[in-house]
C-alpha cells in the first residue's frame, strides 16, 4: 500500500507541473511518469502493456517513511476494524419488505404504500408487507 501512495502522488505532481505522464486514457505510463516516481523515491519498472507502471518501494524509501507508517498504523487498524464489523443492520425496519403472490420482493416506505396498492405486473397481485420481515417477527 505504501508504494501506491507515492505512485498516485507522482500523478498529482505531474498534474501540478502540467506534465503529460500517461496516454491511452491514463492506462499507459510514460518515461516522464517514471522520472516523477523516482523523484518521490520509487523504483519504476516497465510493464509490457501499461508502460512504466510497475511500482516498487525500495528499502531506503520505506525507511524514510518509517515514522509516518508508525503514526498511521493505529488509525488504519481502527478504520479496518470498523470496516469489517461496522456493516450496520441487515434491513431497514422503516422500509419493510413487501411480497406479491409470485414471490417477488420490494422494499417500500409505508408512506409510499399507504395511498394505494403497488401491483406486480407478472402475477397481477398487489405487493403486501411480508409478515416474516416485520420488526417483531
Amino acid at each position: 500500500m505504501l508504494a501506491t501512495l507515492p505512485h498516485e502522488a507522482a500523478h498529482a505532481l505531474a498534474r501540478v507541473r502540467e506534465i503529460q505522464d500517461t496516454s491511452r486514457q491514463g492506462r499507459y505510463h510514460n518515461q516522464r511518469f517514471k522520472r516523477l516516481g523516482e523523484q518521490l523515491g520509487l523504483q519504476i519498472d516497465k510493464h509490457p502493456v501499461i508502460g512504466w507502471s510497475t511500482t516498487t518501494l525500495p528499502a531506503a524509501t520505506a525507511a524514510s517513511y518509517a515514522a509516518t507508517i508508525t503514526e498511521l498504523e493505529h488509525p488504519i487498524a481502527i478504520y479496518r476494524r470498523h470496516e469489517i464489523t461496522g456493516a450496520g443492520p441487515a434491513r431497514n425496519p422503516k422500509r419493510p419488505a413487501c411480497v406479491c403472490a409470485c414471490g417477488r420482493r420490494i422494499r417500500v416506505a409505508p408512506t409510499v404504500l399507504a395511498p394505494g396498492p403497488i401491483t406486480c405486473n407478472i402475477c397481477d397481485t398487489p405487493f403486501e408487507p411480508d409478515a416474516a420481515d416485520a420488526p417483531d417477527a
